[in-house]
């Protein structure tokens, strides 16, 4: 008796299995993700390749909220401010500060002394 049932069973949950599989296949997993400019800004309004340190910035509405100073060849990080005020329009600290610390050390690797301009320099070759 407990064989039949096993026979009857196991079919049975393939079946359904299938069936879940199959459905669950059939929906797209696609969707959109609108990009929105926040209006928070974050710059490098100094870099010394002498000396190695640059300084990141970051800015909402004229006010700057966050310094952050990386001296590339020292590897250390200052930090003045915080972007806790500015909630989910912005990046945690942590994030910002190791865009910052990629960026200088991008910077003073490539002798770059005015961020500003390389960007845009990027921007016209892209075109």
């Amino acid at each position: 008796m407990r064989i039949k049932v096993y026979l009857f069973l196991v079919p049975f949950l393939i079946l359904v299995g299938w069936f879940l599989i199959k459905k669950n296949s059939d929906k797209p997993n696609g969707g959109y993700t609108i990009f929105k400019p926040t209006g928070v800004r974050h710059e490098f309004p100094y870099v010394d390749l002498e000396q190695k340190r640059v300084i990141g910035t970051v800015s909402y509405k004229g006010q700057t909220y966050m310094t952050v100073v990386i001296d590339v060849e020292n590897d250390t990080v200052q930090i003045e401010g915080s972007v806790d005020e500015l909630g989910n329009l912005t990046m945690d600290k942590d994030s910002y500060v190791d865009m910052f610390k990629s960026q200088a050390k991008y910077f003073i690797e490539n002798n770059i002394d005015n961020p500003t301009k390389h960007y845009e320099e990027l921007k016209e070759h892209s075109s």
